[in-house]
C-alpha cells in the first residue's frame, strides 16, 4: 500500500534541514526536508507520515526512494492492550525489568542506500516507536536508550539542530500520546542544561503528564554520558559532605546510587542491554548501572531491529545464568 498526503504549511514543529551529499542519480526525487504538520494527540500514526521531513514512517529498502512511503508491517497502537501480551518464546517469570538500549547505526543505514543522514534519524525514530510499544506489550518495567551522548555535541550544528527538532516532535506527538492512552512513564536523564529551551519545556510537560503512571517506564539518555552521571552525583555527595547532611564514613553504593540520574525509575540498574550495528562497546553509557547487566550485541543497524530481534535478544537473556559474582546451589 502507497500512502501519500498533503499537510498544512504551518507548523508548530520545524525540522531544520542541514547539508548533505547529494543522493545517487537513481535517488533524483528526493527533496528538502520539510517540516511536521500539526497533530492532533489521538491521531492514527499511519497518517502522519511527511515526505521528506520528520517522517515517523520507514524507507522502504525494496524499492527505490520516492515522493511516496511504503508501509512494512509493524505494532499498532491500537494492538495494545492493558494485558501483557507475550511471544510463546518468552517465559514471564524470566523476563528483564529493565532493557537498556544503545541505538546505533542511523548514518549508516542511510549512506547504505544513498541517502542523506536525515532519513536514517528519521527511519531510527519509528523503529524506536515500534520498539517502546514492544515494552508496552510484553509488560517490561523499564525502557532505556542512548538518544544523544555528550560526546554528540561534537557534531555539526545542522546535524544536532535536526536531531534536537527531531527528538521534540518524538515527545510531543508520541511519547504524549502514549502517557495518555498506554499509562506510559516518561523521563530524559542527562545534563538538560544543554539542551534548547523548546525541548526542555516539552520534556517538563511529558514528565509531569505522566508522574501517576505506572506502566512502561521510558527513559530518553539526551545529552548523557556515564561518566557525567558519575561526577553529577560525586558533586551532590561532596555538597551534602560539606554542609554537614551527610558523613564520609556514611557513603556507600546504595547512597551513591540514590544521586545517579537513573534514580528517577524503580528499576534504575538494566538488566539487558542491547547494542545494534554490530560494535562491541558501551560507549560511555550507564557505566555505574551496567555492572551486572546482560549485554547482547547484534549486526543489524537500528533502524532494521525488528519484532524478531528484539524477541531474539530477550530469549537470549532467558537463557542466561546471572549469579552476580556468586555460585547458585
Amino acid at each position: 500500500m502507497q500512502i501519500s498526503l498533503q499537510f498544512p504549511k504551518a507548523s508548530p514543529c520545524t525540522i531544520k534541514s542541514f547539508t548533505t551529499p547529494s543522493p545517487p542519480p537513481h535517488h533524483g526525487d528526493v527533496e528538502t526536508p520539510c517540516c511536521v504538520s500539526s497533530i492532533k494527540i489521538g491521531t492514527p500514526w499511519k497518517k502522519t507520515m511527511v515526505d521528506h521531513g520528520l517522517s515517523f514512517a520507514r524507507f522502504s529498502p525494496a524499492a527505490p526512494l520516492s515522493s511516496k512511503f511504503r508501509l512494512a508491517a509493524r505494532v499498532e497502537d491500537r494492538e495494545i492492550s492493558g494485558e501483557i501480551q507475550l511471544p510463546d518464546a518468552l517465559q514471564a517469570e524470566l523476563m528483564p525489568k529493565h532493557v537498556a538500549v544503545i541505538m546505533d547505526g542511523h548514518g549508516r543505514w542511510a549512506e547504505n542506500r544513498g541517502l542523506p543522514i536525515q532519513h536514517g534519524h528519521n527511519a531510527g525514530l519509528e523503529n524506536l516507536k515500534q520498539l517502546l510499544l514492544h515494552c508496552c506489550k510484553f509488560g517490561i518495567g523499564v525502557l532505556s536508550v542512548y538518544a544523544f551522548s555528550t560526546e554528540n555535541w561534537k557534531r555539526t550544528k545542522e546535524e544536532i539542530d535536526f536531531l534536537m527538532s527531531g527528538y521534540e516532535c518524538f515527545i510531543q506527538y508520541y511519547v504524549k500520546d502514549l502517557i495518555l492512552r498506554h499509562d506510559l512513564q516518561f523521563s530524559v536523564i542527562g545534563d538538560k542544561s544543554r539542551l534548547p529551551q523548546s525541548i526542555r519545556s516539552t520534556i517538563a510537560s511529558a514528565e509531569e503528564a505522566g508522574k501517576a503512571n505506572s506502566g512502561t517506564h521510558f527513559v530518553m539518555a539526551l545529552s548523557y554520558s556515564g561518566q557525567y552521571d558519575i561526577v553529577d552525583a560525586s558533586k551532590k555527595i561532596a555538597s551534602q559532605v560539606g554542609s554537614g547532611k551527610l558523613r564520609a564514613e556514611d557513603i556507600d553504593e546504595s547512597v551513591f546510587e540514590q544521586q545517579l540520574l537513573t534514580n528517577v525509575t524503580k528499576f534504575p540498574n538494566p538488566d539487558l542491554l542491547i547494542r545494534t550495528s554490530g560494535e562491541l562497546r558501551v560507549s560511555n553509557f550507564m557505566l555505574w548501572q551496567l555492572a551486572y547487566a546482560e549485554f547482547y550485541f547484534v549486526d543489524k543497524l537500528f533502524p532494521d531491529f525488528e519484532e524478531a530481534d528484539f524477541i531474539e535478544a530477550l530469549s537470549s537473556f532467558q537463557q542466561r545464568k546471572r549469579r552476580y559474582g556468586g555460585r547458585k546451589k
